[in-house]
Parts: C-alpha cells; structure tokens; sequence
C-alpha cells in the first residue's frame, strides 16, 4: 500500500515537473518568434536587446524561458524565408560584399568581420561592424584620410573575460574606439582593438561566448 502511494506521488511530481516544461518550452519559443519579428521588420540589429523587448511586450519576466541566441537566429531565418526570401538574400549579398571591400583595404590590420551582416540577420539599415588590430587606433585614422574618406570616431563598447579575480563578476567591459564612414550607403564601423588587447576575447553578452569572427577568406567563401 506504502509503495503504491509513493508511486503516485512520484507520478504526480513527474507530471508537474513535464506539464512546467511544456510551458517554459512555449515561453520559450514564444519570444523567440517576436524577437525574430522584431529584428527583421522594425530594425533591431542586437540580439540582447531585440530579446528583452519581446519579452517585455510579451508580459514574460521569467530570465530562464528566455531563448538563447541560437533559437532566435533560426527563427529569424523562418521569418526571412516567408516573409523576405529574395529581396534579404540580395540584400546581405550587397553588404558582404561592401564589407570585403573594406576588409581588402584595412586588410593589414587583420579584419574581422561579426554582428549581423556575418551572422546572417541584417536589414537594410544594418552597419556593417569589422574588428580590427593595430598597435595604435591613429593608424586607422591615418588610411582613412589617405584615401579622403570621411569619418566620425566614437567609442564602442566591447566585453571580455576576467582573469581570475575574488571579484563575482567574471566579465570585464572596456570601451574602445570605433571609426564610422559610410561605403556603398552602408554604415560601416571599424572596431580597434590595440597592442595590448591582442590577446583579449570578445564576448558576446547573451551567452557570454566567444563572438562569432569572420575572416578576409571566409568572407570571401560565403560569397563564392
């Protein structure tokens, strides 16, 4: 009679336990869609942003339903294909193609292309965002004024791990200079990073991963 009551407590928990599943899943897949929305039709190009806001119009305060970057990219990709099929396809063309432009000309500093235009969910107001090495940030000034381009300095916001430290944050943010010019009517900011951030690695604040990086070569594979 004992065991019989265990069992049914233990199906009973089981059952909750499946039943708030279930629902974090759908909560989950719910904000996934609307951020997905969200940067394709109004323009949100940053992820952690895009997310916050769906979930906030969606009523949703619970941080452990919310999707990782992973479930709103294949979402946006959903979105796109319905919605925006060949006029997005052409239109991320374009601007990987201005993009290895720039990385050819800048090639000397070891570009990096990352954000949404490598990642596959820009729109046509999305800058095109290119890291950077270079002993001194002037050096990038310096090519840009011998080739009469333009341009705006502003500083960029980047986050790195921290070495081992009694402190509870293990994320360390640093700002550092970005050069804004356009080319092609496209934004595009140059994000440099100096002699003693070589070994440094950008993170990306929604899973604090490693961010993802492109090379001049594996630019140029993904326009082949």
């Amino acid at each position: 009679m004992k065991n019989s009551f265990k069992d049914l407590r233990s199906k009973k928990k089981h059952s909750k336990s499946s039943s708030r599943q279930k629902q974090q899943y759908k909560l989950r897949q719910q904000i996934a869609v609307e951020t997905a929305r969200l940067m394709s039709e109004e323009g949100i190009d940053n992820l952690q942003n895009a997310r916050k806001k769906a979930a906030h119009e969606l009523g949703i305060h619970d941080e452990h339903v919310l999707p990782d970057d992973k479930e709103i990219l294949y979402e946006v990709k959903i979105h796109q294909s319905l919605y925006q099929s060949s006029s997005h396809e052409q239109l991320l063309k374009n601007l990987r193609a201005t993009a290895l432009n720039a990385m050819k000309l800048f090639n000397v500093f070891k570009p990096r292309l990352m954000g949404s235009v490598l990642l596959g969910h820009a729109h046509e107001h999305s800058s095109i965002d290119i890291l950077l090495m270079a002993d001194s940030p002037e050096e990038i000034a310096v090519l840009l004024m011998a080739h009469d381009i333009p341009y705006q300095l502003r500083d960029w916001k980047l986050y790195f791990s921290k070495p081992k430290s009694k402190s509870r944050s293990k994320h360390n943010t640093q700002a550092v200079p970005a050069y804004q010019f356009y080319a092609d009517k496209h934004l595009i900011n140059l994000i440099v990073l100096s002699e003693n951030q070589r070994k440094l690695t950008p993170l990306n604040p929604g899973n604090w991963q490693a961010i993802q990086k492109a090379s001049l070569t594996q630019v140029e594979a993904m326009l082949e």
